[in-house]
């Protein structure tokens, strides 16, 4: 047969994963001559051979296991006659194009490495390979070489350097590459600075609290086990009930504590190293001290996922709070210097090293809920990977801010979109600060320089302000319309579709609170077609923070004089000078916000349930409604299956009928107003006052709420002739496990197909991809 010469073309992630020794491996297999290198649109390879086609083929099938290939193609060239395939240098270009990978968790043949004695990485907490190791957290530039990394400063000792040069050894061109002798160094110290011996494991074991630097970050860590320790961590970071989450030696240790299915394993063991949310198992007898997660039935569980977590579980204990390092509102610490001055008041001591991050990411965060995967929070892990659109084409690069809380901005070109990581709320100075930083530097690494941009319609937003300082075109996006095009978007759906939409809040077109919506459309506009009665909020957004102020205000505004009459009870926890002033402004008006949120109107519930009457961190209120619900709904079924082993006469059959309806649904009422389906909530009030009064448990009436507002949004679902779907799904109530799972449960028995968020968080950090969807429509 005569030699045929090809160039082929790889773009996607494909550099930094192993891919060019891949290539390199199987042309030596086949005989192909030539060479291959990194451009900066991705990997080049000219091959020369006999047998080209096939070559091609299997370089598809079996490429790495971290690549993941966007496009490729094949074009005949002229014949070199080369004689042997060799890696060589990379091309710098203008205008690259080429995906940079996340960071991947530390993997088995590393692992091997630090635990065998003679082996030169042995024990050495910064070692990685082509498979695993920081990439984007240490990347400034692309192409993805180490000339463009925070590992620039560290020059290669002769080992590293023929490790890195040998395209059969696994760290080839493993741009982060080091040992003992040339890499990265780790101190410990004091809050006065002074160097201690070790790397913490026996100040952790004495109840320690260590601030340690990370791929992302700086984490705060102690021994999950101490109470002392858990205590002290969530009094000095000023925490409030906010839930730590908690490193697990193996998933086999975390099963001691949690429900761990095949697809949270699945998760837990990825290559992004997540943490996952976990229900917790009842009747144990060495559980994680209730401080880790107050009020919570759920546990945030995450694996080391770097070689220095994996040393410091050489102490005596299996669990280790690892929660971010920051105070409270503010940006994630990620510089050393940053860290000693402010983290001092917290940390007994600090674990640093001295290879810098230069994209601070955040640990992702996700749960299973109905059988999918939903992120909570998508950072580390998981960006910079695109979402890639068919059926869309970005003609004029934009940038899409975001929302003002769980802030993630969105840039695209062509048939790209690329979420950053999260960012945190857009409070205060320095949260922008690290908006404006990253977008800076983001740009750099996915080469887009937005021409207009895309932001919430909110006039008091941080970020609304920015872009309207921006010498470009711009456009302003109703929130729940970005909310609905996200998930149309993500599914590359272009036709009109109903969605509903159940947020906290986002301003609407009548300059009320949405967020309790039912919209019909797609990136070229939205109807409305149903809501949430409006109810009066006091305090607009600042009166979230006191649920049972809130329960006040809807239930005098619902009730009948008599009904309401009975609630007395129900306001101890005001006091005096709290129920004038609430008076007086649902007389009045004055500071008083007409809203239709779905978020508000579960803070309601909590509050008037006695629940959560105070909050300290975004959502609590309605997080622990539903954990008392979901405890409720797991003792059902814990007494169900020890009836289903025990003797079934110890109940009667009044008693098992009883049991099983006593969690039916409270009334509810839609009306038409305006051509538009109103859900009104007066009896469902009413309902529950009259459940309190006879001493229905909380949990009961959590559990039937839940239940009621599921088949509510399928009711009205249907009434807009949904029929089989598509039915969008999306908002940060949708985070909420036992609601969600029961409206998909309804809709699989009414047949109605859903459409919910598989690469974007359903709250705001999925905002930004939505508001440039229909950005990319009208500017």
């Amino acid at each position: 047969m005569n030699l045929q010469a090809k160039v082929i073309y790889f773009n996607g992630i494909v550099q930094g994963v192993g891919f060019r020794p891949f290539v390199f491996k199987l042309a030596e297999e086949m005989g192909i001559k030539g060479w291959v290198n990194n451009s900066s649109h991705g990997v080049s390879i000219h091959a020369e051979g006999i047998n080209l086609d096939l070559f091609y083929d299997r370089l598809l099938k079996e490429a790495p296991p971290l690549a993941k290939i966007v496009t490729a193609r094949s074009v005949e060239t002229e014949l070199n006659k080369y004689v042997t395939f060799e890696i060589v240098q990379s091309k710098p270009e203008p205008d690259a194009d080429v995906l940079i990978s996340p960071d991947v968790a530390t993997c088995g043949e590393c692992l091997e490495d630090m635990v065998d004695l003679r082996n030169r990485h042995y024990q050495f907490p910064f070692t990685n390979c082509t498979n695993c190791g920081p990439r984007y957290t240490i990347i400034r530039d692309v192409p993805y070489d180490r000339a463009k990394t925070t590992m620039a400063d560290f020059f290669m000792c002769e080992s590293c350097a023929a490790e890195y040069k040998n395209p059969r050894d696994r760290r080839f061109h493993a741009q982060p590459v080091a040992c003992e002798e040339c890499g990265p160094t780790v101190q410990l110290r004091d809050v006065s600075g002074h160097l201690l011996p070790g790397i913490g494991v026996d100040q952790l074991s004495q109840g320690g609290i260590l601030a340690v630097k990370g791929l992302g970050g700086f984490h705060l860590v102690c021994d999950a086990r101490n109470v002392q320790a858990v205590r002290r961590l969530r009094e000095r970071k000023e925490r409030g009930a906010k839930p730590f989450a908690v490193m697990a030696r193996t998933v086999e240790r975390a099963r001691d504590q949690v429900v761990i299915d095949a697809k949270a394993e699945e998760l837990l063991r990825s290559s992004a190293a997540p943490i996952v949310v976990l229900e917790r198992k009842l009747e144990l007898t060495a559980s994680l001290p209730e401080d880790i997660a107050p009020n919570l039935p759920t546990l945030g569980i995450i694996l080391p996922y770097t070689p220095l977590h994996h040393l410091l579980f050489a102490g005596p204990y299996d669990f280790l709070v690892m929660t971010s390092a920051n105070l409270s509102g503010r940006p994630l610490i990620y510089t050393n210097d940053e860290a000693l001055e402010v983290l001092k008041e917290i940390a007994d001591y600090f674990l640093i090293h001295n290879r810098d991050i230069y994209h601070p990411c955040d640990d992702s965060v996700t749960q299973v809920i109905g059988d999918e995967v939903v992120f909570l929070r998508r950072a580390r892990g998981y960006v910079p990977l695109p979402i890639l659109m068919s059926s869309r084409y970005v003609k004029t690069p934009l940038l899409a801010v975001g929302g003002e809380m769980k802030n993630a901005f969105c840039l695209a070109s062509g048939q790209r979109a690329f979420v950053s990581q999260y960012l945190g709320d857009m409070e205060g100075y320095e949260n922008l600060q690290r908006f404006q930083q990253e977008l800076e530097s983001f740009q750099r690494v996915v080469n887009i320089t937005p021409k207009a941009i895309a932001y919430d319609q909110h006039p008091n937003y941080q970020l609304t302000r920015f872009a309207l300082e921006q010498p470009c075109p711009k456009l302003p996006v109703q929130h729940h319309h970005a909310h609905l095009v996200s998930v149309l978007g993500e599914w590359d759906r272009t036709e009109p579709t109903l969605g509903v939409i159940c947020d906290g809040t986002g301003l609407g077109e009548d300059h009320c609170l949405w967020g309790f919506e039912f919209l019909y459309g797609n990136a070229l506009g939205y109807e409305r077609k149903a809501h949430l009665e409006y109810l009066p909020l006091p305090g607009g957004d600042a009166g979230v923070k006191h649920p049972l102020r809130i329960a006040y205000a809807y239930l005098k505004t619902l009730l009948p004089e008599e009904a309401w009459l009975k609630t007395e009870v129900f306001w101890a926890a005001l006091t005096v000078n709290e129920r004038q002033i609430l008076e007086r402004q649902l007389e009045t008006g004055f500071q008083v916000f007409q809203t239709s949120s779905a978020g508000r109107l579960f803070d309601a519930v909590s509050g008037l349930l006695g629940v959560c009457r105070e909050v300290s961190y975004e959502g609590q209120a309605a997080i622990e409604l539903e954990s008392v619900a979901m405890r409720f709904g797991q003792q059902r079924r814990w007494d169900h299956q020890v009836n289903t082993k025990e003797d079934i006469r110890v109940n009667t059959k009044e008693e098992i009928k009883r049991k099983e309806n006593m969690a039916g649904l409270y009334p509810y009422e839609v009306r038409v107003e305006n051509a538009e389906y109103i859900l009104g909530v007066g009896a469902l009030f009413e309902a529950i006052v009259q459940d309190l009064l006879r001493g229905v448990s909380q949990g009961e009436i959590a559990y039937r709420f839940h239940q009621t507002i599921a088949q509510a949004i399928v009711d009205l679902a249907l009434r807009l002739r949904v029929e089989t779907g598509p039915l969008v799904l999306n908002g940060g109530v949708f985070q909420n496990k036992l609601l969600t799972e029961k409206i998909l449960k309804i809709c699989q028995e009414q047949g109605i197909k859903v459409l919910r968020s598989q690469m974007l968080p359903p709250g705001d950090g999925g905002l930004a991809f939505g508001q440039l969807l229909i950005a990319n429509e009208v500017l």
